[in-house]
């Protein structure tokens, strides 16, 4: 485990959001390339010491592996991500499990839609002609 790796770990275990890359570098002590910082994701994601999700964008989002369960709101407009921990897919999860023959270890569980401010702004919008 190098420092870079060490202090990337540090920093996603540490937020309570998905960070991007790009964020994550942003946060550095020392500003390695980027693509280290690349390589040093691979790496802690390989290990199970973080995970990743793409929504509707390229973008990736690196979040700790130590909080399950994690499920997402992500806004297509803004690409903020907000996690929130309630979960109702266990009992959803046993039944598919039971009825497929297959064993699950793990999910991530998200809904893709519009925050509040992206909303109020469209509207703001629309009400003042510019959409």
């Amino acid at each position: 485990m190098t420092s870079l790796r060490r202090e990337v770990l540090e920093i996603i275990d540490k937020s309570e959001l998905p960070l991007t890359a790009d964020s994550i570098h942003e946060m550095l002590d020392e500003k390695p390339n980027l693509s280290s910082v690349y390589r040093g994701l691979s790496f802690l994601e390989e290990e199970g010491l973080i995970r990743s999700i793409s929504f509707e964008c390229e973008t990736r989002f690196y979040f700790s592996s130590q909080r399950e369960p994690v499920h997402f709101l992500h806004c297509k407009k803004c690409h903020k991500t907000k996690p929130f921990y309630e979960c109702f897919a266990d009992s959803f999860a046993k039944r598919v499990a039971e009825n497929r023959d297959f064993t699950i270890t793990n999910h991530v569980f998200y809904f893709i839609g519009i925050c509040g401010d992206c909303r109020r702004k469209i509207v703001s919008d629309v009400e003042e002609g510019r959409l």
